[in-house]
């Protein structure tokens, strides 16, 4: 079976370290990590990963109109994308399916059975890459 590949977006440093940590130890994926939005942008088109996970609470300056243009790069490269938010309990599957992400993982959260809930988000369990 192939690595897999999460290309993660997290501003807060010591949570993104912690985040990479446990998706490569635990999870067994190949992790690229970005503080930002904007750099995330490039680094999905270089790494092609196969899915984003992205903290929109972020001090860009700029954060909805970078979000909008993950959205778009992302759905023209059919890479679905994770939102991590305190705020993801208030959404449905369907409005966040609308809003253009293919799931949620909510704050706070367990690190160690991180892995385990985005593969069952991506069906990752049920098939190969």
């Amino acid at each position: 079976m192939a690595t897999r590949s999460i290309l993660l977006i997290e501003h807060e440093t010591s949570l993104r370290e912690v985040l990479g940590a446990c998706l490569r130890e635990l999870g067994g994926w190949h992790v690229v990590l970005s503080d930002s939005i904007r750099e995330g942008i490039c680094l999905c088109e270089q790494q092609k990963p196969h899915v984003v996970l992205v903290d929109t609470s972020t001090p860009e300056t700029d954060a909805l109109l970078f979000i909008e243009q993950l959205k778009t790069h992302t759905h023209r490269q059919s890479i679905p994308i994770l939102l991590i938010s305190s705020r993801a309990v208030f959404f449905t599957a369907d409005q966040l399916r609308q809003m253009g992400f293919a799931g949620a993982i909510a704050k706070p959260f367990n690190p160690s059975t991180l892995p385990h809930y985005i593969a069952k988000l991506m069906k990752w369990e049920e098939a190969d890459p």
